[in-house]
């Protein structure tokens, strides 16, 4: 079986969570006799000129990018020849921001079929973050002027945010931000987006949801019935035996992982320390830095901080062996965060804002509202005193396991 993976990013450098699910799934059908190829887009430019790029056990294809915002991407007639020329006998989409979904409309025509895997709320939301001004969540896309509004309204730069407040300044923004997350004309992107993804995702063989929550949201958003819960998957490295945990002396250490960006909510966890005040906490941070003027801020903010920088897989592993305590403090949406299934395999107990994807997998105790500080500084608190009362968050399937599942789910097709 020849299975074309596509999303927004893909190749060395690219190792968030989206990333970390197609590789581990190509990786695990490559060893069961399947060719497999991943195209995938370069919006950070990091790839250079390379058009074919050998990951090792599948090949990579560099896809244009057209920018966050898009949603159709490159023409129909691009795919139609790319599809042509590799034969694949199914496409499987996991993220199209930066590539859109022309691929798949283009496979719809060559009579491919496709799978789409929902790994984070790009389909409900532009931005993908589903955060109202208010802080409230939204249920999902309604309009483009209203969407694009709201992206000005939360833009990080404080600026574009503080210029937003005002009705005729916020439309301009919105329509700058607009062009600049998309090159195509806005004549083009202004279709009923809801329409487009509705269409695409209602004639997908299988929609697959890595969390209960997103199972929930898309289902009941798009009126689908094609959708099936199938978290994603580790390597086997994360199930390896535990290494104790050296404690003495303090410092008692406490770890986020994940983007340095505005809503993973760094600065929540950051207030709570120095509002705990506890000199025999430390806090390692690692991962992407998104946003530079925010990632000082909070990196500055608490004395006893340790940046890694991001982290490749293995050294994921040995980051979280290291610490006492995870937190994740996200302030909007979560899908199922790939770090929370990973603590679980690592046995690292894990405290989590009340975001659905994450709660989903802890027990109450280890839960605090979203952006409440002195919830955190409590649960810290009770932690650092006995982090027994905290508990590991529920385990989760390794990637062979996950393969096979979705495997199956090819198979029912053919």
């Amino acid at each position: 079986m020849k299975i074309l993976f596509s999303t927004m990013q893909f190749g060395p450098g690219y190792n968030q969570g989206t990333e970390k699910y197609i590789r581990n799934l190509a990786l695990d059908l490559s060893k069961r006799g399947c060719d497999v190829i991943v195209a995938g887009g370069d919006p950070e430019g990091i790839l250079g000129n390379r058009t074919f790029i050998d990951e090792g056990g599948f090949r990579q294809i560099k896809l244009p990018t057209f920018g966050w915002g898009t949603t159709e991407g490159d023409s129909v007639d691009n795919y139609l020849s790319l599809l042509s020329e590799l034969k694949p006998d199914l496409v499987h989409m996991v993220n199209p921001a930066h590539i859109g979904i022309n691929l798949l409309n283009a496979a719809q025509k060559l009579g491919i079929p496709y799978f789409i895997s929902i790994t984070d709320f790009w389909w409900l939301c532009p931005k993908h973050t589903l955060t109202l001004k208010s802080g409230d969540f939204c249920s999902g896309f309604i309009d483009q002027k209203t969407c694009f509004q709201c992206i000005a309204e939360t833009h990080p730069n404080k600026l574009l945010k503080t210029a937003s407040q005002f009705t005729l300044v916020r439309n301009t923004v919105a329509k700058i931000l607009h062009l600049k997350n998309t090159s195509f004309p806005t004549t083009l992107e202004n279709k009923n987006r809801k329409q487009i993804l509705a269409s695409i995702l209602n004639k997908a063989k299988k929609v697959i949801c890595l969390s209960k929550t997103s199972l929930k949201l898309i289902k009941e958003y798009y009126s689908l019935s094609n959708c099936h819960y199938i978290p994603a998957g580790l390597s086997d490295t994360w199930f390896e035996t535990v290494p104790d945990r050296q404690t003495t002396p303090p410092p008692f250490v406490v770890g986020f992982l994940g983007a340095v960006a505005p809503h993973k909510g760094l600065h929540t966890l950051t207030h709570a320390l120095n509002t705990l005040s506890d000199s025999k906490i430390k806090l390692k941070v690692a991962g992407r830095i998104s946003d530079q003027r925010y990632a000082e801020q909070c990196l500055n903010s608490y004395k006893i901080t340790e940046y890694v920088g991001e982290l490749c897989e293995s050294q994921s592993k040995d980051f979280l062996d290291s610490l006492d305590l995870l937190v994740i403090p996200s302030n909007s949406p979560e899908n199922q965060p790939q770090v929370l299934l990973e603590a679980a395999a690592r046995k690292k107990p894990v405290l989590a804002s009340n975001i659905p994807g994450c709660a989903e997998l802890l027990s109450p105790a280890a839960i605090f509202s979203v952006n409440d500080a002195n919830q955190l500084k409590e649960l810290l608190d009770m932690a650092r005193k006995d982090i027994s009362k905290i508990g590991s968050p529920t385990l989760g399937l390794s990637s062979k396991a996950v393969s096979e599942k979705v495997l199956s789910e090819y198979q029912t097709v053919f």
